[in-house]
């Protein structure tokens, strides 16, 4: 199970550094709609960050094990 979930993080934290830079931010790079009262663009990244908590919460339970 550690295998797993040290995969899945590997696998996200790699997904979400594509994601937030030039590639993966350029079709997302528009200040409307808002979310949550941020612009898009800022709310991408935002959201990525507040995912990786549960990504991490996982593998430490994980751990705990």
């Amino acid at each position: 199970m550690k295998r797993v979930a040290h995969l899945t993080a590997a696998v996200y934290i790699v997904l979400m550094g594509v994601a937030v830079t030039y590639p993966g931010l350029v079709p997302f790079n528009t200040i409307r709609p808002y979310v949550l009262g941020l612009p898009f663009a800022f709310f991408w990244p935002a959201a990525w960050v507040a995912l990786s908590t549960l990504v991490f919460y996982f593998v430490q339970r994980a751990h705990r094990s």
